[in-house]
C-alpha cells in the first residue's frame, strides 16, 4: 500500500543490487533468490523460510513479503507481521518500514499509530526516505502524535529531497497540504536543512518538538 505512504513491495531485488544489501552467509538466501529469479516461488519460499527460521533478517523480510502478497503461500498479513517484526528487530530497515505501514493501516494487526511511529523512526534513522515521509504524515495528521505542521512538512521536504522517484509521494503530499503560509514553509525548510546535516535526523527533530508548540496540522487530502 504505497500511495501517500509507500509499501516496500519489491525488495527481493534489493539483495541483488550491488551495494544495496549484504548477502547473508546462511544457506537459503542465495538459493531462495535463485529460485525466485527462475520463477519457482514455492522453492523460494521454502529456502527463505529455512534461513528465516535460523534468524536471517533478510530472509525473514522476504518470507514476510511473500505472506503479505500471497506469493506461493496463502496470503496471511498476520503472519507477515510476525516475520516483519523478527526482521525489523534485527535492524532491517525495509522490514521496519513495512511493519510501520501495516500498523498504520491495521493490516494483519490492529491500527496502532504508536507502533507505526516507532518503526518509521527506526527506518528513518537508517536513511529510508519513504519512512521519513510517512513519519511526516503522522505529524501532519496528528496520528498517534501531537499534530505539528512544521515538523511534518520538514520531514516531507527531507523525504522528497532524498528520493524523487515516482514511488515517493512526499512532494505530492506537500502540495496537498492546505493552509501553508510562506513563513511556515520557510521554517519547515530550515528544520529540514538541520535534519539533512545531522547524523541522526531524529535528534534535531525531537529538539524542535520539545521546544515548540506550533498550530495543529493543516488539512491533508
Amino acid at each position: 500500500m504505497r500511495q501517500t505512504i509507500h509499501l516496500a513491495a519489491t525488495i527481493f531485488t534489493l539483495g541483488l543490487v550491488p551495494g544495496a544489501m549484504i548477502i547473508p552467509a546462511l544457506a537459503g538466501m542465495k538459493e531462495g533468490i535463485a529460485a525466485y529469479e527462475a520463477g519457482n516461488l514455492p522453492l523460494a519460499a521454502k529456502e527463505f523460510r529455512a534461513a528465516a527460521e535460523k534468524g536471517d533478517a533478510d530472509c525473514q523480510f522476504n518470507l514476510a513479503l511473500m505472506y503479505e502478497q500471497g506469493m506461493a503461500v496463502t496470503k496471511d498479513e498476520k503472519e507477515a507481521v510476525v516475520w516483519y517484526r523478527k526482521s525489523a528487530e534485527q535492524g532491517n530497515a525495509n522490514a521496519q518500514f513495512n511493519l510501520g505501514v501495516l500498523y498504520e493501516h491495521g493490516r494483519g494487526c490492529a491500527v496502532d499509530f504508536a507502533q507505526a511511529n516507532q518503526w518509521y523512526r527506526k527506518a528513518s534513522v537508517q536513511g529510508d526516505a519513504l519512512a521519513i515521509g510517512n513519519l511526516g504524515m503522522l505529524y501532519l495528521r496528528g496520528d498517534g502524535v501531537k499534530a505539528n505542521t512544521i515538523a511534518g512538512l520538514a520531514l516531507l521536504l527531507r523525504s522528497a529531497t532524498m528520493d524523487a522517484s515516482p514511488e515517493n509521494h512526499a512532494k505530492m503530499n506537500i502540495a496537498k497540504t492546505k493552509g501553508l503560509t510562506r513563513e511556515a514553509v520557510a521554517t519547515a525548510q530550515e528544520l529540514s536543512d538541520k535534519l539533512a546535516k545531522a547524523k541522526n535526523l531524529l535528534i534535531p527533530l525531537d529538539e524542535y518538538l520539545k521546544t515548540t508548540t506550533p498550530p495543529a496540522a493543516s488539512e491533508v487530502e
